[in-house]
């Protein structure tokens, strides 16, 4: 979801992030995760799973934007890129339609907010088809695999449980492919969120998500495989009798990728070096709240691609600036003893040996 901060009155998103943070942390099988995101019920501030669907109503608004669910869920759970059918067929790939697309959206039709939190409140997913100048209703559908969509249930769940079905592979590509993206910096299949249903796919990413699915779309298991492969364990530095192969074009995997760091690891980085003690999920709420505060604002200033964020590309012309000129920056390397350590350290130690102690001891 990016930078995206939705509405105030239905969105808590530090409250969904740390509820996220600890289902992975407490290795929660990704496939309950993922229905809980996509079918939870109750208010945003109880139930953080459902910040998911609310984070796109819109600040003017009070209903989810089904078509923005339905992109998000398509390319973060399939791989699929359904997004650029909405409003048409897809312009390049034929495999897509705009029925697709909006049989997709129309599991979201009935979501809506009251009292008692995010619940099925409206009726039929009713589209506004400004090409032909009418509404029309359209009936949930998935765009594959339609014997995998349970009878029963509502839209949502039922979405969920054919999203997560253990037969619909591209569930399990779509995790391993991302999750091999951001261990080694790279996808197996470019975009990382566009894999043909059909193949041809590369036999790394074919076995792994096998793997992934028969252990029970185990998270941690699968990062420890990735771990273990030969293509994490090479060095990104090639030798230089090897710099002119390489720029024509060397085989794939055959040294270890330099990734650029996204920006909430840098900011995140930045805060944590300038910090004597580690602020984590045992910190005070209002050390948490204030870290939050800095993360989101120089997040939102630096830029997110949000659901491109994986995206090679190099960094911008403002965000150097933003690192080089920043106030957050200038703070946490000036003499700020609230804000900066050594700082601290050097007003505070009573002598050398204590100082050097201090910094061996902290986060830097």
């Amino acid at each position: 979801m990016g930078v995206e901060q939705g509405s105030l009155i239905f969105y808590r998103r530090r409250l969904f992030v740390a509820w996220l943070s600890d289902q992975i942390i407490e290795n929660r099988p990704y496939d309950e995760l993922v229905a809980e995101l996509i079918a939870s019920d109750g208010l945003w501030t109880q139930r953080p799973a459902t910040n998911f669907v609310t984070a796109s109503i819109k600040p003017d608004g009070a209903i989810p934007e089904e078509a923005a669910l339905a992109g998000r869920v398509s390319r973060a759970f399939l791989g699929a890129r359904l997004d650029c059918a909405e409003c048409h067929d897809h312009p390049f790939d034929s495999r897509w339609t705009q029925r697709d697309f909006q049989g997709l959206a129309a599991f979201f039709g009935g979501a809506g907010v009251s009292v008692r939190g995010l619940q099925e409140l409206r009726g039929a997913y009713e589209y506004e088809d400004q090409a032909a100048g009418a509404t029309r209703t359209i009936a949930p559908q998935v765009p594959f695999s339609p014997e995998l969509l349970p009878k029963d249930g509502a839209p949502r769940e039922r979405l969920a449980r054919w999203v997560t079905h253990p037969n619909n592979d591209a569930f399990a590509r779509a995790t391993v492919n991302r999750v091999w993206t951001l261990m080694l910096g790279r996808p197996l299949v470019e975009p990382v969120d566009d894999l043909p249903l059909e193949g041809p796919l590369p036999e790394a990413l074919t076995r792994l998500a096998a793997r992934f699915a028969e252990g029970g779309y185990d998270l941690h298991a699968l990062i420890r495989t990735i771990a273990a492969t030969e293509a994490f364990a090479r060095e990104s530095r090639a030798a230089v009798a090897d710099a002119p192969e390489v720029a024509e074009g060397a085989p794939a995997w055959d040294r270890f990728p330099i990734t650029r760091l996204r920006p909430e690891q840098v900011v995140g980085a930045l805060l944590q070096s300038a910090s004597l003690e580690t602020v984590d999920r045992d910190s005070h709420v209002l050390l948490r709240l204030a870290r939050y505060g800095q993360e989101a604002e120089f997040v939102r200033r630096y830029g997110d691609a949000g659901e491109d964020e994986l995206q090679g590309d190099g960094g911008t012309i403002p965000q150097r600036l933003l690192l080089l000129n920043g106030a957050l920056i200038h703070k946490r390397i000036g003499s700020d003893l609230v804000g900066n350590a050594a700082t601290r350290i050097a007003a505070l130690a009573p002598d050398d040996a204590r100082a050097r102690s201090s910094s061996r001891s902290s986060p830097c």
